[in-house]
């Protein structure tokens, strides 16, 4: 394996190490509200040191970018990022629609009443698990309950 496909094969372990860092290191001036998230980072944290001791113990290369369409995967990206922006201006329900029926769309289905509906039942399906279950706090800015 060259060294470059050695350095593409350790990048994704090595930015979750940091990742779970990042979320520690955050998630101690909490309080008792930071232990979900200590807990999170800790078993992210598990899953990716056993991810870089895997990468290392193989010799053959596992990552394989050839025909992944990366403009697709930036314009993802990108929703993402508009997605986490917009989130507290137009609230959960506006927002998680946009981005689920964006992200469906984006795959092919051209069938936009099965988009809208898919979308909704996400939407749905989330809000029933985080707000009512879980009891976490979600932006509302409509059909706040």
């Amino acid at each position: 394996m060259s060294k470059k496909q050695r350095i593409i094969e350790l990048a994704m372990p090595a930015a979750f190490i940091l990742m779970a860092a990042y979320v520690a290191v955050q998630s101690l001036s909490m309080g008792s509200e930071g232990i979900f998230p200590m807990m999170s980072a800790g078993v992210l944290f598990l899953c990716a040191v056993y991810l870089l001791f895997q990468t290392l113990k193989k010799q053959q290369a596992v990552v394989n970018l050839q025909g992944v369409n990366l403009k697709m995967v930036g314009i993802t990206l990108l929703a993402l990022l508009v997605y986490v922006f917009l989130l507290k201006k137009i609230g959960y329900v506006i927002d998680t629609f946009l981005l689920c029926a964006f992200i469906i769309r984006s795959l092919g289905y051209r069938k936009y009443g099965m988009i809208a509906v898919c979308s909704a039942v996400a939407v749905a399906a989330v809000f029933v698990i985080f707000k009512v279950v879980l009891s976490v706090p979600l932006p509302m800015i409509i059909l706040d309950f």
